[in-house]
């Protein structure tokens, strides 16, 4: 019995450090004096970017990408080289436009914007095939819009940081049954 539980514990451990080694994040300094095909994973974060750097796109086997807390106010149609992307973080920046340049990546599954200037959320989102997660914190969000309600793959939306009284909190959970919503306590405000 021991012996079956030391053979599951370093099972555990190696599969556990394997898929650590497998998302490491790279700087983007790093990630060039390593072979492009190997990056998997880059952080480009607090570097108050205002675009995103070009040498990004050479990186094709991109699964995650964290360009957060930048000053990014759109992002170049090239995101769509990026086509093995998974999970896109662009949260803290300065977005007042939900990035449609997004509905060109076919693999994502987490698209985190929170921190943003968010005032809506655009039909396009429905364009996201994959897409499972939906990071909207904090954003002034007046409108969920209706393509939101239309993304058959959507589990998780983050809503927390905006201002929903218990009534449109139930709303917006009808509408999404299959979706975890996150809120904060509702509020005494109108509808």
């Amino acid at each position: 019995m021991r012996k079956a539980f030391v053979h599951i514990l370093i099972l555990f451990v190696f599969n556990a450090s394997f898929s650590l080694i497998g998302q490491r994040y790279y700087s983007l300094k790093e990630a060039l004096n390593v072979p492009k095909d190997s990056v998997f994973y880059l952080k480009v974060s607090r570097k108050k970017l205002t675009e995103i750097p070009p040498e990004v796109f050479i990186f094709k086997n991109l699964k995650g990408l964290d360009l957060s807390k930048n000053l990014l106010v759109n992002i170049s149609p090239k995101i769509a080289e990026l086509s093995a992307l998974e999970k896109l973080n662009l949260s803290k920046n300065r977005f007042e436009f939900f990035p449609k340049e997004t509905s060109s990546l076919e693999n994502l599954r987490v698209l985190i914007l929170g921190g943003n200037k968010l005032g809506y959320i655009p039909l396009s989102i429905s364009k996201h095939p994959k897409l499972e997660e939906l990071d909207m914190y904090d954003n002034p969000i007046g409108d969920l819009g209706e393509g939101i309600f239309s993304v058959p793959t959507l589990r998780r939306l983050d809503l927390r940081g905006l201002m929903y009284n218990a009534k449109s909190q139930a709303e917006i959970r009808k509408k999404l049954p299959n979706v975890k919503v996150l809120f904060d306590p509702p509020c005494n405000c109108m509808d």
